[in-house]
Formats: C-alpha cells, sequence, structure tokens
C-alpha cells in the first residue's frame, strides 16, 4: 500500500521510525547515541514535542512523540535528523545522506500508544540483543520500569502505567504490532473507528482504507 502525504494532529500520539540509508548503521557508538539524543531534546524542548517512548538501535529509530503544532514533527525531528547527520559527516570527513528517505510517521490513538511504546521498547529483544528490554541503555523502557530515576527527554504526561504494571506488558509482544507496522509504513492513523474519522474531519482528509467494493457484472 503507498504512502500517503504526512499526517501530522497536534495534540495526538504519533509514531516515528526512520533508518540508515540501505539500513547502514546510524550510530557507531554510545557518544553517537548521546550526540543525537542531546539534540533531539534542545529542539523538542523548543518546538513543543512531547517524547513518550524512544529506542535508539544501531540503524534505525523508534519515537513516540506528540506534537503541539503542525510543522512540529518536521521541526523537531526533521531538523534533528539533518543537524546529526551534519555533525556525524563533519566528524567522519565525508558528505551525503545518513538517514533514508524521510522519516515515517502516523497518528496514534491511546490504546494503539501504549502497544506503540511497547513494539519501540522491546527492540532490542526482538533483535535478541537483551531478555529484558529494560536492560538496554538507549531506550526509554528503563525508565518506565523504574530501573532508573530520570530521563529528562521524556514527559509524563500521557503515562498511565506503574513501573511493575510496564514491566509486565513489556514481557509479552503487543498483538498490534503488524498494525502498528504497516499504518508507520503508509502513514494512515492507527486507532478505532471513531478516532480516524475525528482525525478526517480535524485534516479534511480521508485517511480511513477503503473496502474494496464488489465489481459490477458486465452486460
Amino acid at each position: 500500500m503507498a504512502r500517503i502525504a504526512r499526517v501530522v494532529i497536534p495534540g495526538v500520539a504519533h509514531h516515528i521510525t526512520q533508518r540508515g540509508v540501505r539500513s547502514m548503521n546510524i550510530f557507531n557508538s554510545r557518544e553517537d547515541k548521546k550526540s543525537y539524543l542531546k539534540i533531539l531534546s534542545e529542539l523538542s524542548l523548543r518546538e513543543g514535542l512531547k517524547i513518550h517512548a524512544y529506542c535508539l538501535m544501531d540503524n534505525h529509530v523508534h519515537l513516540l512523540v506528540t506534537p503541539q503544532k503542525e510543522d512540529g514533527l518536521r521541526k523537531a525531528i526533521g531538523e534533528t535528523h539533518r543537524l546529526y547527520t551534519r555533525r556525524m559527516n563533519f566528524r567522519q570527513k565525508v558528505r551525503g545522506h545518513l538517514f533514508q528517505e524521510r522519516f515515517f510517521s502516523c497518528p496514534l490513538d491511546d490504546a494503539h500508544s501504549v502497544a506503540a511504546a511497547r513494539y519501540i521498547e522491546r527492540n532490542p529483544v526482538r533483535a535478541k540483543m537483551y531478555k529484558q528490554a529494560w536492560n538496554y541503555e538507549f531506550s526509554s523502557a528503563k525508565y518506565h520500569v523504574g530501573a532508573t530515576k530520570t530521563d529528562p527527554l521524556l514527559t509524563d504526561e500521557k503515562w498511565h502505567h506503574s513501573a511493575n504494571e510496564w514491566k509486565e506488558l513489556l514481557r509479552e509482544e503487543a498483538k498490534e504490532i503488524e498494525l502498528i507496522r504497516r499504518s508507520t509504513k503508509t502513514g494512515r492513523p492507527s486507532g478505532n473507528e471513531k478516532f480516524i474519522k475525528n482525525l478526517e474531519k480535524a485534516s479534511g482528509r480521508v485517511l480511513a482504507i477503503k473496502k474494496a467494493g464488489r465489481r459490477s457484472r458486465g452486460g
């Protein structure tokens, strides 16, 4: 299914992901990841972007964020990736793109936001790097299960789970994972019918996937 023009709804959570060119590494060290998070933190604060969950893998990033304005994703995420690329190119004395295409995104209702956060934080488990998601350093999981007391990148505004509740949720994959992957790839919202209709009204666009109709018989 084709990717649609980006849909950004202020006040609604969005799943963001982007890979390196040809799935090559974006990050080659802990310092690279720290540098990325520093840029993201500064620009998110400037643009009012609220970050609820994240995970930095070597060749891609995942974020769960809520923009406060329509250009919030572009000005915070897009600019973070531009500045990080420039910094890496300068350090390595090279030119060219680091990230593959523009970042993928999709709006999420509350239930799918929870599923997306689980999907994001379980990345190191799916990659067989760790058995427990909260043992990975560059992820919001460690904060959400109480393994660390602070994470300056995150906002607790939309977080309604205790540390123990979240730890149990992270032990298993969210059942909505394939729907979230598909929605993120196409840019269409992931949520119930009422949520999607409300977004269509707010954006003035048709966002629901049209069901294939029955073909009329010729003659």
